[in-house]
């Protein structure tokens, strides 16, 4: 059970920036994210106390590292699956604020490919990390996980972060709708909708990432203690 006696042992898990899936040695398919605001979740759950494993994909030297948390780099999508599993155990929140590549190459070319080449590159779906972790839990027979979400929507914002809740069995969704000015990536601000799988919802004002990295802290929290 969560003990909030004794933060330190809260186990708080947070992944941040792109995974890059290649096609050749030099190219990449990937995302802009730069993790800031996974950064500054993680930052936050270290400043209150908690233990924070970091596992963060290419970012910003800057929103690499976090002091005081184990911080683990990765590349891929299954190198980012790889190290949460590895990190998992029975009272651990998972909170998952990286942009994960959907898709990778299904042939990665071992030399540059040419101009002349015109390669074709067939795209299969990588893992799917949170439903994998759900698995996981149940075969493992974890007790005491929290799954905490983001959907980045251009879309039907609201509709498609439901949809992630429900299907992914999460806890706790963040929608980052990224038709919103000031909201996405590589800015210094968002503006978050968190929706509960009590079927609660709040929208949050758009504010820095920084402080927002306190919000969600605070509203992994009360989830925790309800």
């Amino acid at each position: 059970m969560f003990n909030f006696n004794n933060k330190s042992r809260v186990k708080i898990i947070v992944t941040a920036g792109p995974t890059r899936e290649f096609v050749d040695p030099i190219r990449f398919l990937s995302n802009p994210s730069t993790g800031r605001m996974g950064y500054f979740i993680a930052r936050a759950c270290v400043n209150q106390g908690y233990k924070v494993t970091y596992i963060v994909g290419p970012v910003p030297v800057m929103f690499s590292k976090i002091k005081g948390a184990k911080n683990i780099s990765i590349i891929s999508t299954q190198d980012m699956l790889n190290s949460v599993l590895a990190e998992l155990k029975s009272g651990s929140v998972l909170v998952m604020a990286a942009a994960p590549a959907d898709y990778h190459p299904e042939k990665s070319y071992k030399h540059k490919i040419k101009k002349t080449e015109t390669p074709y590159i067939h795209l299969v779906p990588n893992p799917d990390i949170l439903k994998t972790v759900k698995k996981y839990i149940e075969l493992k027979k974890l007790k005491d996980v929290i799954l905490v979400g983001f959907a980045a929507e251009t879309s039907n914002p609201e509709k498609n972060a439901l949809k992630k809740l429900e299907e992914k069995k999460l806890d706790i969704i963040f929608l980052n709708d990224l038709s919103k000015a000031g909201s996405g990536f590589r800015v210094e601000t968002n503006q978050l909708t968190v929706f509960r799988k009590d079927g609660s919802c709040q929208k949050w004002k758009k504010d820095t990432k920084e402080r927002l990295g306190y919000r969600v802290l605070e509203e992994i929290e009360k989830w925790l203690e309800s």
